[in-house]
């Protein structure tokens, strides 16, 4: 079930009456509510794969009990050990058996099709969450698991499908905290608000030309040449798509959560402003980053360890990080070339602080300005590899993008989403994000490392968000906008992680 579709609409204004009513007559519902809720909306799309999550859940669940109440270390260390194998297995056998049987076949000159299995929803995200939870099992910063209190923080409906990936002590703590599960007032409104921004950034502002952007990588993909512009139209397009389809989806995941009296981790701050690539990634699905950072990065040393071991653990961090994007070479391949920007990025940084003119250069707004576009372009390349459904069709565009193809254009940029690219680069580098607005109230948690940046521009303060009749009537006219284009319903992007 999408968000942004007339059956989760439909789903939304038959769940919240109800949830209203029958909180308000027994408050302590909420919690087997929420579960029901959020099992029914992951059943809905092949009934089949709930057996899966809840499997999974009490695999997970019984061996973290297990493990808190062992005192043998090795033994905690073993079955720990375990229990994320098996979590990576579930992950490998649904998303990348028949990407390595394919190689494999390739490899040797079978010729034999390989059956395809269907990717449960959300099974990165849920099982990642898992994992987390066994680690921070194991390092003893769980004192206590509730089943109930588990099964919702695994199951919870806004985050299960594509995150926020949220750490047990982002969420048990809230869930043992809360007695009380009715609908607040104040949390309704900011819940309503970014919920419709979402869904208007999705269905309003990029969805309408999500064809255009289609016709350049599906002329790639058909074998053909592609012309200068159309590679940047398509390149740029993407970008814009997966900014706004991935910005839309978090906003309307905060706001579906507060809804019902729980914060989320903020996943995504204004990401087209960073100036370098690893700026980026601390703007861009930040708990992603993070879990990326804890259980890869650190663990293959880090920047602990010298240079060339620093190169390694970056090129390895985001190479497996783009293979957990999707089970084919162009998302290794995009990982590989995040990976290798960050280690540029890494050395660029070394050489500015070792010199005092680039240290002074790099601290005026022109630089900061020019790396922001310089950072944007690099990013529309490595989009492409993203985007396209093979690394050769990738290549067609990155050759087109140099100027190495002298052939006609199929796009223009007279028409299309060409001519909305003025108004998507105002919106991505000029306008504050959804957190920044509601910056008044707690709408997220993990908000302290942009502490610095909440201050809106003294242009933009007519944008705060308020308890008031305009900011009521905005959000019901964003709302509305939104439903009433969803004729052009593409799904979310990072729902097919």
């Amino acid at each position: 079930m999408v968000f942004a579709s007339n059956i989760f609409i439909m789903f939304m204004a038959v769940v919240l009456p109800v949830f209203a009513i029958i909180t308000r007559k027994y408050p302590a519902s909420g919690k087997h509510i929420l579960i029901v809720l959020s099992l029914f909306f992951y059943s809905y799309w092949l009934p089949i794969y709930l057996v899966l999550i809840l499997a999974s859940i009490g695999f997970n669940f019984a061996l973290g009990s297990w493990v808190l109440n062992q005192k043998d270390q090795r033994k905690r260390k073993w079955v720990t050990g375990l229990g994320i194998a098996a979590n990576l297995f579930l992950i490998g056998y649904f998303k990348y058996y028949g990407f390595f049987v394919e190689n494999i076949y390739a490899a040797f000159g079978i010729d034999k099709t390989v059956a395809k299995i269907a990717l449960p929803l959300g099974i990165s995200f849920f099982t990642f969450q898992q994992i987390s939870f066994l680690v921070e099992v194991y390092k003893r910063h769980v004192d206590e698991v509730d089943f109930i209190n588990y099964v919702l923080f695994i199951s919870f409906f806004p985050q299960l499908i594509a995150g926020p990936i949220v750490t047990q002590d982002e969420m048990l703590p809230q869930l043992r905290r809360k007695k009380r599960w009715r609908i607040r007032p104040d949390y309704f409104s900011l819940g309503f608000f970014l919920f419709s921004v979402g869904l208007f950034k999705k269905s309003v502002l990029i969805d309408p030309y999500v064809p255009f952007i289609d016709i350049v990588f599906d002329h790639a993909a058909a074998g053909n040449l592609i012309s200068f512009v159309d590679a940047w139209t398509g390149a740029i397009g993407y970008s814009f798509q997966i900014y706004l389809d991935f910005s839309g989806y978090s906003d309307m995941a905060l706001g579906l959560a507060l809804l019902f009296g729980l914060r989320l981790p903020v996943n995504f701050f204004s990401p087209y402003k960073a100036a370098s690539i690893r700026e980026f990634w601390r703007r861009w699905h930040l708990t992603l980053s993070r879990f990326l950072q804890s259980y890869l990065y650190i663990p293959f040393g880090g920047s602990r360890h010298g240079q060339t071991r620093t190169v390694l653990a970056l090129m390895g961090t985001m190479t497996l990080g783009g293979l957990w994007h999707g089970a084919g070479w162009q998302f290794i391949v995009w990982g590989a070339l995040h990976g290798a920007m960050l280690v540029v990025n890494h050395f660029w940084a070394k050489i500015i602080r070792a010199s005092a003119f680039l240290s002074w250069l790099s601290k005026r707004m022109f630089y900061r300005a020019f790396m922001v576009v310089l950072t944007f372009a690099a990013l529309a390349v490595t989009w492409v590899f993203f985007r396209a459904d093979s690394v050769e069709s990738a290549w067609r565009i990155v050759q087109g993008m140099m100027g190495l193809n002298d052939v006609r254009s199929v796009t223009s940029f007279g028409k299309g989403i060409a001519v909305a690219f003025p108004l998507y680069f105002i919106f991505v580098w000029a306008f504050p994000n959804s957190v920044q607005i509601t910056r008044r109230f707690p709408i997220a948690l993990r908000t302290e490392p942009f502490a610095d940046k909440m201050r809106l521009n003294r242009r933009f303060r007519w944008l705060e968000f308020r308890f008031n009749l305009f900011w009521a009537i905005f959000s019901l006219v964003l709302f509305l906008a939104g439903w009433f284009s969803l004729s052009n319903l593409s799904p979310f992007i990072y729902f097919q992680f």
